[in-house]
């Protein structure tokens, strides 16, 4: 038994090990994208907290958000209305884009390559 789990993490080991990106041409040009700065690189904050800001990175992801305050329905508070979007390329060459918003009404997200619920069955 003691051979077994020793022979277990040993595999386990070996194969979280780091794969070579000298052997790899691929993983080496991605991790050489990677480490390039951001294209473009827009950021506003103010005193409430209120905030924009947009991003693009060398391989193709958009990131864009912005949080605002608005009263809540008692209009004694407010809450940050956060709302944005991420794009990027996947590695089957489509475009992926997600957006999403979170607030008073929760989070909701939205995109084609999501999965969605399935249709309620009529009540019989």
């Amino acid at each position: 038994m003691k051979v077994f789990v020793v022979l277990s993490a040993l595999a386990a080991v070996c194969l979280c090990a780091p794969a070579d990106p000298e052997a790899d041409v691929e993983l080496a040009q991605l991790i050489a994208r990677r480490r390039l700065p951001a294209l473009e690189h827009e950021e506003v904050h103010d005193e409430f907290g209120q905030f924009a800001l947009r991003y693009v990175t060398a391989e193709g992801t958009v990131v864009s958000e912005r949080g605002r305050l608005v009263p809540t329905p008692d209009g004694k508070s407010y809450v940050l209305i956060t709302e944005g979007e991420v794009s990027y390329i996947g590695d089957d060459g489509e475009l992926y884009v997600t957006k999403f918003t979170a607030g008073i009404d929760g989070v909701k997200v939205e995109g084609n390559h999501l999965p969605k619920a399935p249709e309620p069955l009529p009540v019989a």
